[in-house]
């Protein structure tokens, strides 16, 4: 039985490939795949007849393999932070009859079209196994990890996933782009120009350029800024750290790339690259 799992992971495999081409092509930013400072960032989702035990060691190992995690238990929750946390990676612990058809829907989700995602065994679907990998790969997955193979393979399979996309994430600087931002070497470059951001105006940066053209609200970004955690800030922080963004932006020739949308937020819209 492990071998015709192995079988349909190899055969799987190329669906790694084609995740880093959409994520190329899906957004008019040139950047190396990193992740947040605190690694790259995965969503968990864990199947409710998953016991506390091995929830608690798969995402112990995800976080051996260097990544940010973020554990949900609802479908819903997953989908709200896939738009506002934007995730790099998605691992769902335990599959269900529905998971396929819910995983498909979520292919009309902007900027989901690319996500990666493996799936967990969780113990209970052990007496079905193999059709549960065949569905799970025949839908996208890289890989389908059986909880009877342990840990240390899943901390290796998302290690491995990760050398992948960085490796084939493209790091050059075009001087047609009018926006070019590395994740590798945290630099930022403006119509050639190469411009100098402090940590949490980069990353909000980023943000905002892997979603062109979306208004983006005070909520997210202060998510965005101070990581979600309820930290406590002045009620004219959040209006401070856009106006110093946008002058940075303009002293580098971006004017009115960001706009303000009175009552909702802000939306960010730079010229198409020509």
């Amino acid at each position: 039985m492990l071998l015709i799992l192995i079988k349909y992971i190899a055969l799987h495999a190329v669906h790694v490939l084609r995740t880093v081409m959409l994520a190329q092509t899906r957004t008019p930013l040139c950047r190396s795949w990193a992740g947040s400072p605190q690694g790259p960032r995965i969503l968990l989702l864990v199947n409710a007849r998953t016991d506390g035990k091995t929830v608690v060691s798969v995402e112990v190992a995800l976080e051996r393999a260097g990544g940010q995690v973020r554990r949900v238990m609802e479908r819903f929750e997953a989908e709200q932070l896939m738009r506002r946390w934007d995730p790099e990676v998605f691992v769902l612990l335990g599959w269900s009859a529905t998971t396929g058809d819910w995983l498909q829907s979520l292919q009309f989700v902007p900027h989901q079209d690319a996500l990666p995602f493996l799936v967990v065994g969780n113990g209970a679907e052990e007496d079905h196994q193999e059709p549960t990998a065949v569905a799970a790969l025949e839908v996208g997955a890289q890989a389908y990890i059986p909880a009877s193979l342990g840990l240390e393979i899943l901390t290796a399979q998302v290690r491995g996933l990760l050398k992948k996309l960085r490796a084939h994430a493209s790091a050059q600087v075009g001087e047609e782009e009018n926006l070019c931002i590395d994740l590798v070497s945290l630099r930022v470059w403006i119509l050639g120009q190469e411009i100098h951001l402090p940590r949490r105006l980069f990353y909000l940066l980023h943000y905002f350029a892997a979603h062109p053209d979306e208004v983006v609200s005070n909520d997210q970004i202060a998510d965005i800024l101070w990581g979600g955690k309820g930290t406590y800030f002045a009620p004219n922080t959040l209006a401070v750290k856009i106006y110093r963004l946008r002058k940075i932006l303009e002293s580098a020739g971006a004017k009115g790339w960001l706009e303000t949308v009175r009552s909702f937020g802000y939306r960010f819209s730079p010229p198409s690259n020509t």
